[in-house]
């Protein structure tokens, strides 16, 4: 769905974990084959599936290779979000970049116990801060199921709003962006 739009430019490069955002509570590496069994575990738990596509052992495999591509291709990508303290994983956050809308999404997803932490939060903040000082878009979403109230929640705390519905991993989800004007970017004060 191209339709005219322009595609979100990559204007940095990724040169390793030390360019990615981190916050004084996490760290957030890209995401690769590294976290499989990670992952895995986090997507045993129904309350946090819920509201994700369901995934098995060889679609968390593809699933991060393109993120691992998306990562080479584009300069940033989904991470794994952990606990600075201890290395814990926390979940998984970052960027995605989704050709079916051209759009950027920023997401979240957090194993059960680091829920109501302000993990997902701290995360969200700093991908949008970084994403808006990176690529060259005017607005960053996140695609979230009507019913996740946690989520929508997060998302009208980050300045969020509703901007359509739309089929997502065949099922509906509220599109809800931000906007550029609406998120300082990394190094404003």
């Amino acid at each position: 769905q191209d339709g005219g739009k322009a595609r979100p430019s990559v204007t940095g490069q990724h040169t390793g974990d030390d360019i990615v955002p981190s916050t004084s509570r996490l760290s957030m590496p890209p995401l690769t084959r590294r976290y499989l069994e990670d992952m895995l575990t986090m997507y045993e738990d129904p309350e946090v599936t819920r509201f994700l596509a369901p995934l098995d052992r060889a679609g968390h495999v593809r699933r991060l290779d393109e993120i691992e591509r998306m990562w080479s291709e584009r300069g940033f990508g989904r991470v794994a979000v952990l606990e600075r303290s201890s290395g814990r994983f926390l979940g998984r956050g970052g960027l995605h970049f989704w050709d079916q809308f051209g759009e950027v999404e920023g997401g979240w997803a957090l194993r059960r116990e680091a829920w109501g932490r302000g993990y997902a939060r701290e995360s969200a903040q700093a991908w949008l801060r970084w994403g808006f000082a990176l690529l060259d878009v005017p607005y960053l979403t996140a695609y979230i199921a009507p019913d996740n109230v946690a989520s929508r929640s997060l998302a009208d705390r980050l300045g969020m709003s509703v901007l359509r519905t739309d089929i997502f991993h065949d099922r509906e989800v509220l599109v809800y962006a931000v906007r550029r004007s609406a998120v300082p970017v990394v190094g404003d004060s």
